[in-house]
């Protein structure tokens, strides 16, 4: 009869009935009442009903039948850690792991309670051995929540300990943690980056968004080899990732295979011809290779999916500048300067302007517009227009900018607040 009420039991605290669970563990309890398994199976019910206390002397008891039994350890270690007791929760799940070494959930719930006692570099080696463990299990979505548990906790952002109800910390997104990753290796922890990213190929080999952010990393890192094996290996896991050939495009043109980035760049631009940033790549190619005609025609193409691309017009004003069509030239860097300051990206509005200076070396300048008769007001047309390096086109849209936005002042007032703004910078 014993075995009988236990399997009702089971059957009703898996269907959410943990009362009526609860009522046949008693009736198997009573028929036998050394089985450890009734009594870890009625604290789990206690512990579903939220009923902490009373599941933690059932475990107790299940205990004190079979001190090896790890479930029953793992079970009260949560409870305690519930109830904030963490030395007995600590103590717990070390019984846990020393009857299961293999045991990854007892290694997941230790990085928990070494997070609540902010002792950080032993939470991560924790959450780390569990993913580890979780991988050799074949349990690739465990061990990566794992591994994000354990790179949410690096230095970069420490939260003190909380005390809330225990939850497992919501997953970031895949693209939020390659974005990640990058951002790490921005601020110079290559090593840590890539030892993150690492896990992430151990974790699933076949991702090529991991093999790409490796790539990237290795790429920054000046780690030249290793960055071509990556993006080899995600292309070759991908052949349509258009990423992976635009990467290792980039990469062949800064070892000086041109020829080699601009194939890469074809390939990409076969599987995606929208993406402007692979133009300018192969554009750049191009330009290395002293084949300037083909180089402006790949900037044309990018300035024609995305009009407001200021370094589509500089590329190409560069390159014009190369085969001196210089009027061309000024033309693009009078656009990039109008969208830059359109940004209101005053330092790179200023570094296009300084180009534009150099240019007027070597063209004729844009004559100042001449101001209509006796207004008085040329002598600020000429001081703005030197300001604007001679493009007057420039000056003119902060005239007619300022002209919206305080409608009725006479013209010497709008001239002196563009220089004024353009001297102090704003």
């Amino acid at each position: 009869m014993a075995k009988e009420y236990y399997e009702r039991g089971l059957a009703k605290a898996k269907a959410g009935d943990n009362r009526g669970a609860i009522e046949d563990f008693d009736l198997a309890a009573i028929a036998t009442p050394e089985w450890a398994e009734v009594y870890y199976r009625r604290g789990l019910a206690y512990f579903d009903l939220g009923e902490i206390l009373t599941a933690v002397s059932e475990y107790t008891q299940a205990l004190a039948i079979d001190s090896h039994h790890r479930d029953c350890s793992y079970a009260r270690a949560l409870a305690r850690l519930t109830l904030k007791n963490f030395p007995g929760a600590m103590e717990d799940i070390d019984r846990a792991i020393l009857f299961g070494r293999d045991y990854a959930p007892a290694y997941q719930l230790k990085g928990l309670i070494f997070k609540k006692l902010a002792q950080y570099p032993q939470a991560i080696s924790a959450y780390k051995t569990a993913a580890n463990l979780y991988l050799a299990q074949q349990n690739p979505d465990r061990s990566r929540q794992c591994f994000e548990l354990a790179q949410s906790l690096q230095p970069k952002q420490i939260d003190p300990p909380v005390s809330k109800p225990i939850v497992l910390a919501p997953l970031i997104t895949t693209e939020q943690f390659y974005t990640n990753l990058l951002e790490q290796g921005e601020r110079g922890d290559f090593t840590g980056a890539i030892d993150n990213a690492n896990w992430a190929v151990q974790t699933n080999s076949n991702d090529v968004r991991a093999y790409n952010c490796r790539g990237v990393l290795y790429l920054k890192k000046g780690d030249f080899t290793a960055a071509l094996a990556d993006f080899s290996q995600a292309i070759q896991l991908d052949p349509t990732s258009h990423v992976a050939y635009r990467s290792r495009g980039k990469l062949r043109d800064r070892l000086g295979d041109y020829r080699g980035a601009i194939l890469d760049f074809d390939r990409a631009l076969a599987i995606d011809d929208r993406d402007l940033f692979i133009y300018l790549a192969r554009g750049n190619s191009r330009v290395n290779l002293h084949d300037y005609t083909a180089a402006i025609a790949d900037f044309t193409q990018a300035i024609s999916i995305d009009r407001q691309e200021p370094t589509a017009y500089i590329y190409r004003a560069q390159t014009a500048t190369k085969i001196e069509e210089l009027n061309r030239a000024i033309a693009d860097y009078q656009m990039a300067a109008n969208i830059y300051l359109e940004r209101q990206d005053l330092p790179k509005y200023r570094e296009t302007l300084a180009h534009l200076q150099k240019l007027q070396r070597s063209s004729p300048q844009t004559p100042a517009p001449s101001s209509t008769p006796n207004d008085g007001n040329e002598p600020l047309r000429q001081r703005l227009f030197t300001l604007v390096s001679g493009h007057w086109g420039i000056a003119q849209r902060l005239i007619d900018r300022l002209k919206e936005e305080h409608p009725g002042y006479p013209e010497d007032w709008y001239l002196e607040r563009v220089i004024a703004n353009l001297e102090q910078g704003l």
